[in-house]
């Protein structure tokens, strides 16, 4: 799959997606900068160079490590030096110049809290349930999605906008390039993700509002630091999705800020997202290395007295009540 491929699919999927007044509301004025970008070949080789195409979409910039910072972390947690290697690349994709070289990979900070939040994961889930579908919603240039295919058999459905799209193709085509992949010139032909297309690929890619095969079911959702950008009319169309489409017992991650106004001016918490009665909460509480944001893993169940959810929201909404400092512009 070359790059010329992935710049026309990404051409397509704009002109499609934004001809549609009602796709506009998926794109927050957080995204307009994008509208000044030139979308190349040598920008999409290059997405994570200084102010590239891929800047916002990269930590790395604001959180620079030296080799001893990656020592000292190996240390403090309670995961060895091995495990974090395993799980950085050995090449650089994207040319970051914030990735340092060590014992044959480039040791990312923007990939710290993905290994974190992985490992986190899946100590939390039995291994008789452990997914093998799961659904990144937003998710970056595909780092934490990276993750979790690097250390799981499981099959990736992607939904974002266009341009995070074209660029996560990109990373995890140069990492997986055994994989197969179903791009929107594949949905293009008819308008149409069905259950075989689906389970015949590996990795797919999509913008929001595709038809989808009311067959497939996904057993985890994925949400990390993207919801608190979109305004509340977005949140809620994204939670039908995940409420519609999960599998029985599946899980959602949801990793927030607890409050956060979106670039439109409204206060965006947590605590208020749309979930419906039926969720037990498997994981609760702020992230270590970032107080100001929630780690929130549900599971979807039927059963009466596991419903925890609405309960497990009052309590995190009293949190930020009880801290004020949580909240943020």
């Amino acid at each position: 799959m070359d790059n010329k491929r992935l710049l026309k699919v990404f051409n397509l999927a704009h002109q499609e997606f934004y001809n549609y007044t009602e796709n506009m509301r998926h794109k927050s004025l957080y995204w307009e900068r994008y509208n000044k970008c030139i979308f190349n070949e040598s920008k999409l080789v290059n997405f994570r160079e200084t102010n590239g195409i891929g800047h916002d979409l990269d930590d790395s910039y604001m959180q620079q490590y030296s080799l001893e910072n990656f020592k000292a972390f190996f240390k403090i947690k309670s995961m060895s030096e091995e495990y974090f290697l395993k799980n950085m690349l050995n090449k650089n994709i994207g040319n970051s110049p914030y990735c340092i070289f060590y014992k044959n990979h480039y040791l990312d900070s923007n990939k710290i809290p993905h290994i974190l939040w992985y490992k986190y994961l899946i100590d939390a889930i039995p291994e008789d349930n452990v997914p093998k579908t799961f659904c990144e919603i937003g998710g970056g240039f595909g780092s934490l999605s990276q993750v979790i295919i690097n250390n799981l058999d499981i099959k990736l459905l992607s939904i974002d906008l266009p341009e995070s799209n074209l660029i996560k193709t990109y990373y995890l085509k140069e990492i997986f390039p055994e994989k197969k992949f179903f791009l929107y010139d594949n949905y293009h032909e008819n308008k149409f993700l069905s259950v075989e297309d689906f389970n015949k690929n590996d990795i797919i890619i999509l913008p929001p509002n595709c038809n989808i095969d009311e067959r497939i079911k996904l057993d985890l959702f994925i949400n990390t630091r993207s919801m608190m950008e979109m305004n509340f009319d977005v949140i809620s169309y994204y939670f039908q999705f995940i409420q519609n489409k999960i599998s029985e017992n599946g899980y959602f991650l949801n990793i927030n800020r607890y409050e956060k106004r979106c670039v439109e001016g409204e206060p965006i918490r947590i605590s208020e997202y749309p979930y419906d009665k039926d969720w037990k909460v498997i994981q609760s509480g702020p992230l270590s290395l970032q107080k100001h944001v929630h780690y929130l893993l549900t599971q979807r169940t039927n059963i009466y007295e596991e419903k925890n959810i609405q309960l497990i929201l009052q309590r995190i909404h009293k949190f930020l009540i009880e801290n004020p400092a949580l909240k943020g512009p």
